[in-house]
Protein backbone atom coordinates (compact mmCIF):
# COMPACT_ATOMS: atom_id res chain seq x y z
CA UNK A 1 0.00 0.00 0.00
CA UNK A 2 2.65 2.51 1.04
CA UNK A 3 4.88 1.61 -1.91
CA UNK A 4 2.04 2.40 -4.30
CA UNK A 5 1.28 5.61 -2.39
CA UNK A 6 4.93 6.69 -2.59
CA UNK A 7 4.97 6.20 -6.34
CA UNK A 8 1.76 8.18 -6.65
CA UNK A 9 3.19 11.05 -4.57
CA UNK A 10 6.41 11.17 -6.60
CA UNK A 11 4.42 11.06 -9.84
CA UNK A 12 2.04 13.74 -8.55
CA UNK A 13 5.01 15.95 -7.66
CA UNK A 14 6.41 15.39 -11.16
CA UNK A 15 9.67 13.76 -10.03
CA UNK A 16 9.15 10.04 -10.70
CA UNK A 17 11.49 10.07 -13.70
CA UNK A 18 14.10 11.98 -11.68
CA UNK A 19 13.78 9.32 -8.97
CA UNK A 20 14.50 6.61 -11.55
CA UNK A 21 17.48 8.51 -12.97
CA UNK A 22 19.12 9.25 -9.63
CA UNK A 23 18.13 6.32 -7.40
CA UNK A 24 17.62 3.26 -9.58
CA UNK A 25 20.18 3.76 -12.36
CA UNK A 26 23.80 2.76 -11.78
CA UNK A 27 27.03 2.97 -13.71
CA UNK A 28 29.31 -0.02 -13.36
CA UNK A 29 30.91 -0.07 -16.83
CA UNK A 30 32.17 2.57 -19.28
CA UNK A 31 31.99 5.05 -16.40
CA UNK A 32 34.40 7.71 -17.63
CA UNK A 33 32.90 8.26 -21.12
CA UNK A 34 29.45 8.72 -19.54
CA UNK A 35 30.79 11.16 -16.95
CA UNK A 36 32.53 13.06 -19.73
CA UNK A 37 29.26 13.40 -21.63
CA UNK A 38 27.55 14.64 -18.44
CA UNK A 39 30.31 17.17 -17.83
CA UNK A 40 30.07 18.53 -21.36
CA UNK A 41 26.29 18.96 -21.07
CA UNK A 42 26.69 20.66 -17.68
CA UNK A 43 29.39 23.05 -18.88
CA UNK A 44 27.48 23.91 -22.06
CA UNK A 45 24.37 24.73 -20.03
CA UNK A 46 26.01 26.95 -17.41
CA UNK A 47 28.28 28.56 -19.99
CA UNK A 48 25.12 29.90 -21.64
CA UNK A 49 22.59 30.32 -18.82
CA UNK A 50 24.44 31.03 -15.59
CA UNK A 51 25.54 34.61 -14.74
CA UNK A 52 28.46 33.44 -12.58
CA UNK A 53 29.83 30.85 -15.01
CA UNK A 54 28.73 32.50 -18.28
CA UNK A 55 31.48 32.26 -20.90
CA UNK A 56 34.01 30.65 -18.55
CA UNK A 57 34.08 27.33 -20.38
CA UNK A 58 33.90 28.46 -24.02
CA UNK A 59 37.59 27.87 -24.70
CA UNK A 60 37.71 24.59 -22.78
CA UNK A 61 34.72 23.21 -24.68
CA UNK A 62 36.21 24.22 -28.03
CA UNK A 63 39.66 22.84 -27.29
CA UNK A 64 38.49 19.50 -25.89
CA UNK A 65 35.67 18.54 -28.20
CA UNK A 66 37.67 15.89 -30.06
CA UNK A 67 40.38 14.81 -27.60
CA UNK A 68 40.48 11.33 -26.08
CA UNK A 69 39.07 10.69 -22.60
CA UNK A 70 42.37 10.76 -20.65
CA UNK A 71 43.26 14.12 -22.23
CA UNK A 72 39.78 15.50 -21.55
CA UNK A 73 39.93 14.66 -17.84
CA UNK A 74 43.52 15.85 -17.52
CA UNK A 75 42.52 19.21 -19.01
CA UNK A 76 39.35 19.36 -16.90
CA UNK A 77 41.52 19.02 -13.79
CA UNK A 78 43.31 22.24 -14.79
CA UNK A 79 40.14 24.34 -14.67
CA UNK A 80 39.90 26.58 -11.57
CA UNK A 81 38.44 24.98 -8.45
CA UNK A 82 36.07 26.96 -6.24
CA UNK A 83 35.77 27.17 -2.46
CA UNK A 84 32.78 27.68 -0.21
CA UNK A 85 33.89 31.31 0.15
CA UNK A 86 33.72 31.72 -3.64
CA UNK A 87 30.15 30.44 -3.72
CA UNK A 88 29.09 32.40 -0.64
CA UNK A 89 30.46 35.60 -2.19
CA UNK A 90 28.67 34.96 -5.47
CA UNK A 91 25.32 34.26 -3.79
CA UNK A 92 22.40 33.93 -6.17
CA UNK A 93 24.60 34.85 -9.12
CA UNK A 94 25.51 31.15 -9.17
CA UNK A 95 21.89 30.25 -9.92
CA UNK A 96 20.36 29.86 -13.35
CA UNK A 97 19.56 33.26 -14.86
CA UNK A 98 15.80 32.76 -14.27
CA UNK A 99 16.33 32.82 -10.47
CA UNK A 100 19.00 35.48 -10.00
CA UNK A 101 16.62 38.38 -9.43
CA UNK A 102 14.01 36.45 -7.44
CA UNK A 103 13.46 37.30 -3.76
CA UNK A 104 13.98 33.86 -2.19
CA UNK A 105 12.05 34.68 0.99
CA UNK A 106 8.92 35.25 -1.07
CA UNK A 107 9.30 31.74 -2.51
CA UNK A 108 10.08 29.72 0.60
CA UNK A 109 8.26 26.41 0.92
CA UNK A 110 6.70 26.00 4.38
CA UNK A 111 5.37 22.62 5.46
CA UNK A 112 3.53 23.61 8.65
CA UNK A 113 1.96 20.17 8.98
CA UNK A 114 -0.09 20.55 5.78
CA UNK A 115 1.07 17.74 3.48
CA UNK A 116 -1.64 18.21 0.82
CA UNK A 117 -0.81 21.91 0.44
CA UNK A 118 2.89 21.01 0.40
CA UNK A 119 2.30 18.37 -2.27
CA UNK A 120 0.45 20.94 -4.39
CA UNK A 121 3.38 23.34 -4.20
CA UNK A 122 5.86 20.54 -4.80
CA UNK A 123 3.98 19.72 -8.00
CA UNK A 124 3.73 23.36 -9.04
CA UNK A 125 7.41 23.97 -8.36
CA UNK A 126 7.07 27.69 -7.55
CA UNK A 127 9.43 27.75 -4.59
CA UNK A 128 13.03 28.14 -3.50
CA UNK A 129 13.92 25.94 -0.53
CA UNK A 130 16.65 27.43 1.72
CA UNK A 131 19.48 25.25 2.93
CA UNK A 132 22.64 26.20 4.84
CA UNK A 133 25.82 24.26 5.42
CA UNK A 134 27.64 24.21 8.72
CA UNK A 135 31.21 24.82 7.61
CA UNK A 136 34.43 24.26 9.53
CA UNK A 137 34.63 28.02 10.09
CA UNK A 138 31.01 28.08 11.34
CA UNK A 139 30.14 30.35 8.41
CA UNK A 140 27.32 28.80 6.39
CA UNK A 141 26.88 28.66 2.64
CA UNK A 142 23.24 29.47 1.98
CA UNK A 143 21.80 27.73 -1.06
CA UNK A 144 18.28 28.33 -2.40
CA UNK A 145 17.20 25.09 -4.01
CA UNK A 146 14.73 24.85 -6.85
CA UNK A 147 12.40 21.88 -7.21
CA UNK A 148 14.86 19.98 -9.40
CA UNK A 149 17.76 20.82 -7.09
CA UNK A 150 15.92 19.80 -3.92
CA UNK A 151 14.69 16.47 -5.24
CA UNK A 152 18.05 15.70 -6.88
CA UNK A 153 19.71 16.07 -3.50
CA UNK A 154 16.96 14.22 -1.62
CA UNK A 155 17.12 11.28 -3.99
CA UNK A 156 20.86 10.82 -3.41
CA UNK A 157 19.93 9.83 0.16
CA UNK A 158 17.26 7.51 -1.19
CA UNK A 159 19.96 5.97 -3.40
CA UNK A 160 21.99 4.95 -0.34
CA UNK A 161 18.97 3.32 1.27
CA UNK A 162 17.93 1.72 -2.03
CA UNK A 163 21.41 0.21 -2.35
CA UNK A 164 20.99 -1.38 1.07
CA UNK A 165 17.64 -2.95 0.19
CA UNK A 166 15.11 -0.40 1.45
CA UNK A 167 12.24 0.55 -0.86
CA UNK A 168 9.91 3.58 -0.68
CA UNK A 169 7.01 2.80 1.62
CA UNK A 170 8.99 0.53 3.94
CA UNK A 171 9.34 1.85 7.46
CA UNK A 172 12.28 4.03 8.40
CA UNK A 173 13.24 5.63 11.72
CA UNK A 174 15.50 8.69 11.83
CA UNK A 175 17.43 9.29 15.06
CA UNK A 176 18.85 12.80 14.64
CA UNK A 177 19.85 15.76 16.82
CA UNK A 178 17.22 18.46 17.09
CA UNK A 179 17.66 21.70 15.19
CA UNK A 180 19.88 20.28 12.44
CA UNK A 181 19.46 19.82 8.69
CA UNK A 182 16.00 21.44 8.55
CA UNK A 183 14.84 18.46 10.58
CA UNK A 184 12.12 20.45 12.32
CA UNK A 185 10.40 21.23 9.02
CA UNK A 186 10.49 17.55 8.10
CA UNK A 187 8.93 16.60 11.42
CA UNK A 188 6.13 19.09 10.82
CA UNK A 189 5.44 17.43 7.49
CA UNK A 190 5.60 14.03 9.14
CA UNK A 191 2.52 14.59 11.32
CA UNK A 192 0.85 12.46 8.67
CA UNK A 193 3.52 9.75 8.92
CA UNK A 194 1.30 7.14 7.31
CA UNK A 195 1.91 8.98 4.03
CA UNK A 196 5.67 8.53 4.17
CA UNK A 197 6.64 5.58 6.35
CA UNK A 198 9.15 7.89 8.12
CA UNK A 199 9.28 8.25 11.90
CA UNK A 200 11.53 10.78 13.60
CA UNK A 201 13.08 10.37 17.03
CA UNK A 202 14.96 13.56 17.85
CA UNK A 203 17.30 14.24 20.76
CA UNK A 204 19.30 16.99 22.46
CA UNK A 205 21.76 14.68 24.18
CA UNK A 206 22.24 10.96 24.59
CA UNK A 207 21.73 9.42 28.01
CA UNK A 208 20.03 6.38 29.50
CA UNK A 209 16.47 7.77 29.26
CA UNK A 210 16.86 8.91 25.65
CA UNK A 211 18.07 5.44 24.65
CA UNK A 212 15.29 3.74 26.63
CA UNK A 213 12.73 5.84 24.74
CA UNK A 214 14.40 5.00 21.42
CA UNK A 215 14.38 1.26 22.17
CA UNK A 216 10.67 1.48 22.99
CA UNK A 217 10.10 3.22 19.66
CA UNK A 218 12.13 0.61 17.76
CA UNK A 219 10.23 -2.24 19.40
CA UNK A 220 6.84 -0.69 18.64
CA UNK A 221 7.40 0.86 15.20
CA UNK A 222 9.65 -1.95 13.90
CA UNK A 223 11.39 0.00 11.12
CA UNK A 224 13.28 -1.79 8.36
CA UNK A 225 15.88 1.01 8.25
CA UNK A 226 17.43 3.09 11.03
CA UNK A 227 19.17 6.30 9.94
CA UNK A 228 21.68 7.57 12.52
CA UNK A 229 25.13 9.14 12.92
CA UNK A 230 28.01 6.78 13.90
CA UNK A 231 28.73 8.21 17.37
CA UNK A 232 25.06 8.19 18.49
CA UNK A 233 24.72 4.62 17.18
CA UNK A 234 27.75 3.64 19.24
CA UNK A 235 26.27 5.26 22.35
CA UNK A 236 22.93 3.55 21.73
CA UNK A 237 24.65 0.15 21.58
CA UNK A 238 26.74 0.95 24.67
CA UNK A 239 23.65 1.96 26.68
CA UNK A 240 21.60 -1.06 25.58
CA UNK A 241 24.38 -3.37 26.78
CA UNK A 242 25.13 -1.48 29.97
CA UNK A 243 21.53 -1.39 31.19
CA UNK A 244 20.43 -4.63 29.51
CA UNK A 245 17.61 -2.87 27.67
CA UNK A 246 15.04 -5.16 25.98
CA UNK A 247 15.84 -4.68 22.27
CA UNK A 248 13.26 -6.96 20.62
CA UNK A 249 13.47 -5.46 17.13
CA UNK A 250 16.73 -5.18 15.21
CA UNK A 251 16.29 -3.00 12.10
CA UNK A 252 17.31 -5.05 9.10
CA UNK A 253 19.31 -2.05 7.81
CA UNK A 254 21.25 0.69 9.63
CA UNK A 255 22.73 3.52 7.57
CA UNK A 256 25.33 5.79 9.17
CA UNK A 257 26.85 8.93 7.66
CA UNK A 258 28.12 12.40 8.45
CA UNK A 259 31.10 11.38 10.63
CA UNK A 260 34.18 9.18 10.59
CA UNK A 261 33.06 5.62 11.39
CA UNK A 262 35.79 3.97 13.47
CA UNK A 263 36.32 0.20 13.45
CA UNK A 264 35.74 0.00 17.23
CA UNK A 265 32.41 1.79 16.82
CA UNK A 266 31.32 -0.60 14.07
CA UNK A 267 32.29 -3.70 16.07
CA UNK A 268 30.47 -2.42 19.14
CA UNK A 269 27.28 -1.62 17.20
CA UNK A 270 27.34 -4.97 15.40
CA UNK A 271 27.75 -6.81 18.72
CA UNK A 272 24.42 -5.37 19.92
CA UNK A 273 22.46 -5.04 16.66
CA UNK A 274 23.36 -8.60 15.71
CA UNK A 275 20.65 -8.98 13.07
CA UNK A 276 21.26 -5.63 11.35
CA UNK A 277 23.35 -4.79 8.30
CA UNK A 278 25.28 -1.60 9.09
CA UNK A 279 26.71 0.44 6.20
CA UNK A 280 28.41 3.80 5.89
CA UNK A 281 27.73 6.64 3.43
CA UNK A 282 29.50 9.87 2.52
CA UNK A 283 28.13 13.22 1.38
CA UNK A 284 27.64 16.84 2.34
CA UNK A 285 24.77 19.20 3.00
CA UNK A 286 25.34 21.15 -0.20
CA UNK A 287 25.80 18.14 -2.52
CA UNK A 288 23.72 15.39 -0.95
CA UNK A 289 25.08 11.85 -0.58
CA UNK A 290 27.67 10.94 -3.21
CA UNK A 291 29.09 7.58 -2.06
CA UNK A 292 28.08 4.43 -0.20
CA UNK A 293 29.98 1.57 1.40
CA UNK A 294 31.22 -1.17 -0.89
CA UNK A 295 34.15 -3.64 -0.69
CA UNK A 296 37.33 -1.61 -1.13
CA UNK A 297 35.93 1.71 0.06
CA UNK A 298 32.92 3.96 -0.51
CA UNK A 299 31.54 3.75 -4.04
CA UNK A 300 30.93 7.12 -5.65
CA UNK A 301 27.57 7.39 -7.41
CA UNK A 302 28.98 7.82 -10.91
CA UNK A 303 25.61 8.98 -12.25
CA UNK A 304 25.56 11.75 -9.63
CA UNK A 305 29.08 13.10 -9.09
CA UNK A 306 32.57 13.31 -10.53
CA UNK A 307 35.27 13.37 -7.85
CA UNK A 308 38.90 14.36 -8.28
CA UNK A 309 41.66 15.20 -5.83
CA UNK A 310 44.28 17.91 -5.89
CA UNK A 311 47.01 18.58 -3.31
CA UNK A 312 46.22 21.14 -0.64
CA UNK A 313 48.82 23.37 1.01
CA UNK A 314 50.12 20.44 3.08
CA UNK A 315 50.28 18.08 0.11
CA UNK A 316 47.23 16.08 1.23
CA UNK A 317 44.79 14.93 -1.48
CA UNK A 318 41.75 17.20 -1.17
CA UNK A 319 38.51 16.22 -2.89
CA UNK A 320 37.21 18.39 -5.71
CA UNK A 321 33.64 17.49 -6.68
CA UNK A 322 31.42 18.29 -9.63
CA UNK A 323 27.75 17.54 -9.02
CA UNK A 324 26.46 16.19 -12.35
CA UNK A 325 23.13 17.28 -13.85
CA UNK A 326 22.70 20.14 -11.35
CA UNK A 327 22.39 23.27 -13.47
CA UNK A 328 20.15 25.55 -11.36
CA UNK A 329 22.81 25.90 -8.62
CA UNK A 330 25.82 24.09 -10.10
CA UNK A 331 28.78 22.90 -8.06
CA UNK A 332 31.62 22.68 -10.56
CA UNK A 333 35.08 21.67 -9.29
CA UNK A 334 33.95 22.50 -5.76
CA UNK A 335 36.68 22.14 -3.12
CA UNK A 336 35.23 20.19 -0.20
CA UNK A 337 38.31 20.56 2.02
CA UNK A 338 37.90 16.84 2.76
CA UNK A 339 41.06 14.75 2.52
CA UNK A 340 40.63 11.40 0.75
CA UNK A 341 41.98 9.00 -1.87
CA UNK A 342 39.94 8.40 -5.02
CA UNK A 343 40.45 5.61 -7.53
CA UNK A 344 38.76 3.38 -10.12
CA UNK A 345 38.61 -0.30 -9.21
CA UNK A 346 37.51 -3.31 -11.27
CA UNK A 347 36.17 -6.42 -9.54
CA UNK A 348 36.47 -10.06 -10.56
CA UNK A 349 33.24 -9.84 -12.58
CA UNK A 350 34.60 -6.92 -14.59
CA UNK A 351 32.37 -4.33 -12.97
CA UNK A 352 34.04 -0.98 -12.53
CA UNK A 353 33.68 1.05 -9.37
CA UNK A 354 34.57 4.67 -8.72
CA UNK A 355 35.74 4.53 -5.11
CA UNK A 356 36.79 6.78 -2.23
CA UNK A 357 39.22 4.42 -0.53
CA UNK A 358 40.24 6.58 2.42
CA UNK A 359 38.49 9.57 4.04
CA UNK A 360 40.17 11.64 6.73
CA UNK A 361 37.48 14.34 6.95
CA UNK A 362 38.21 18.06 6.81
CA UNK A 363 41.82 19.09 6.15
CA UNK A 364 41.73 20.72 9.60
CA UNK A 365 40.85 17.41 11.24
CA UNK A 366 44.22 16.46 12.68
CA UNK A 367 46.26 16.64 15.86
CA UNK A 368 49.65 18.32 15.57
CA UNK A 369 52.37 16.93 17.80
CA UNK A 370 54.93 19.13 19.51
CA UNK A 371 57.42 18.32 16.75
CA UNK A 372 55.04 19.59 14.03
CA UNK A 373 53.77 16.29 12.62
CA UNK A 374 50.07 15.89 11.74
CA UNK A 375 48.01 12.92 12.87
CA UNK A 376 44.68 12.40 11.09
CA UNK A 377 41.71 10.20 12.14
CA UNK A 378 43.14 7.11 10.39
CA UNK A 379 46.06 7.19 12.85
CA UNK A 380 43.71 7.05 15.85
CA UNK A 381 41.53 4.40 14.20
CA UNK A 382 44.60 2.18 13.79
CA UNK A 383 45.79 3.15 17.28
CA UNK A 384 42.54 1.89 18.86
CA UNK A 385 42.60 -1.28 16.74
CA UNK A 386 46.13 -2.07 17.92
CA UNK A 387 45.34 -1.10 21.50
CA UNK A 388 42.24 -3.30 21.53
CA UNK A 389 44.35 -6.30 20.59
CA UNK A 390 46.32 -5.69 23.79
CA UNK A 391 43.35 -5.03 26.12
CA UNK A 392 40.84 -7.76 25.25
CA UNK A 393 38.78 -5.64 22.79
CA UNK A 394 37.31 -3.58 25.64
CA UNK A 395 37.48 -0.13 23.97
CA UNK A 396 34.32 0.96 22.15
CA UNK A 397 34.94 4.71 21.80
CA UNK A 398 37.81 7.18 21.81
CA UNK A 399 37.73 10.98 21.90
CA UNK A 400 40.91 13.06 21.60
CA UNK A 401 41.01 16.70 22.69
CA UNK A 402 43.81 19.07 21.80
CA UNK A 403 44.58 21.06 24.96
CA UNK A 404 47.65 22.76 23.51
CA UNK A 405 50.47 21.62 21.31
CA UNK A 406 52.15 19.83 24.19
CA UNK A 407 49.16 18.09 25.80
CA UNK A 408 46.33 15.79 24.73
CA UNK A 409 43.32 14.56 26.68
CA UNK A 410 42.25 11.10 25.55
CA UNK A 411 38.86 9.81 26.67
CA UNK A 412 37.89 6.15 26.43
CA UNK A 413 34.62 4.32 26.87
CA UNK A 414 35.33 0.70 27.72
CA UNK A 415 33.23 -2.38 28.36
CA UNK A 416 35.12 -3.68 31.40
CA UNK A 417 35.98 -1.13 34.08
CA UNK A 418 38.44 -3.58 35.66
CA UNK A 419 40.72 -3.07 32.66
CA UNK A 420 41.14 0.69 33.11
CA UNK A 421 44.73 0.59 34.33
CA UNK A 422 45.74 -1.89 31.64
CA UNK A 423 44.21 0.37 28.98
CA UNK A 424 45.93 3.42 30.50
CA UNK A 425 49.34 1.72 30.55
CA UNK A 426 49.15 0.32 27.02
CA UNK A 427 47.66 3.53 25.60
CA UNK A 428 50.47 5.65 27.04
CA UNK A 429 53.07 3.24 25.68
CA UNK A 430 51.63 3.39 22.17
CA UNK A 431 51.09 7.16 22.18
CA UNK A 432 54.64 7.82 23.29
CA UNK A 433 55.98 5.39 20.73
CA UNK A 434 53.83 6.39 17.74
CA UNK A 435 52.88 10.06 18.34
CA UNK A 436 55.44 11.78 20.58
CA UNK A 437 57.73 10.84 23.49
CA UNK A 438 57.63 14.27 25.06
CA UNK A 439 53.95 15.28 25.01
CA UNK A 440 51.72 15.04 28.09
CA UNK A 441 48.77 12.66 27.84
CA UNK A 442 45.77 12.81 30.16
CA UNK A 443 43.83 9.52 30.02
CA UNK A 444 40.22 9.59 31.24
CA UNK A 445 37.48 6.94 31.32
CA UNK A 446 33.89 8.13 30.84
CA UNK A 447 30.43 6.63 30.41
CA UNK A 448 29.28 9.15 27.80
CA UNK A 449 31.08 11.66 25.62
CA UNK A 450 29.81 15.11 26.62
CA UNK A 451 28.97 16.61 23.25
CA UNK A 452 26.65 19.28 21.85
CA UNK A 453 25.10 17.22 19.06
CA UNK A 454 24.11 20.32 17.11
CA UNK A 455 27.81 20.41 16.28
CA UNK A 456 29.52 17.85 14.08
CA UNK A 457 30.97 15.07 16.20
CA UNK A 458 34.66 14.46 15.59
CA UNK A 459 36.83 11.85 17.23
CA UNK A 460 39.55 14.51 17.11
CA UNK A 461 38.54 17.86 18.55
CA UNK A 462 40.94 20.73 18.18
CA UNK A 463 40.86 24.01 20.07
CA UNK A 464 38.26 26.23 18.42
CA UNK A 465 36.55 23.48 16.40
CA UNK A 466 33.17 24.83 15.26
CA UNK A 467 31.04 23.07 12.70
CA UNK A 468 27.29 23.02 13.10
CA UNK A 469 25.22 20.35 11.44
CA UNK A 470 23.01 22.14 8.96
CA UNK A 471 24.24 25.71 9.38
CA UNK A 472 23.44 28.52 11.79
CA UNK A 473 21.19 30.81 9.76
CA UNK A 474 18.83 32.68 12.06
CA UNK A 475 19.75 30.59 15.09
CA UNK A 476 20.67 32.80 18.04
CA UNK A 477 21.62 29.86 20.28
CA UNK A 478 24.11 28.53 17.75
CA UNK A 479 25.52 31.99 17.13
CA UNK A 480 26.10 32.51 20.85
CA UNK A 481 27.77 29.10 21.06
CA UNK A 482 30.15 30.10 18.28
CA UNK A 483 31.07 33.25 20.22
CA UNK A 484 31.76 31.18 23.35
CA UNK A 485 33.98 28.73 21.48
CA UNK A 486 35.91 31.49 19.75
CA UNK A 487 36.47 33.24 23.10
CA UNK A 488 37.82 30.02 24.62
CA UNK A 489 40.22 29.57 21.71
CA UNK A 490 41.74 33.06 22.10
Amino acid sequence: MLTWLYRWMLSFAGVWRLYQDVVVKDRLSEIRPQIRADLVRLLESVNENNPFFKGRFTQFLQDNRSVDDPTFFANYSKLPSLSKDDYAGAGQQVMHRDFVGVDPKSRELQFEGKPWESLRRLRQGDYLMPMATGGSSSLPLVVHMTKHHMFSMLFTFFKCWYRMGWRPGQRMMIFYPKNTYNIDDMVKFNRFSWLTGFKYHLFDKIDEQVVRDLVDDLNQYRPKLLLVFPSPLNMIAHTIRRFNLPLRHHPELINVSGETFFNCQRRNAESVFTRSKIEDSYGSVELGEIAHETPGGLEIFANVAYVETEPNAQGQPEMVITRLHLTDFPFIRYRMRDVADVEFQTDAQGQERFVISKIEGKDTNYIMSNDGRRFYPSFFNQFVDELNRLVHETIIEIKVYERNQTELEVQFIIKDSKLQELVRTRALELLRERLSHSMDYQIRFVDFIDHDYRRKYRVIERIGDIEFAGGIVGDAKKTSTVAEIEAQAM
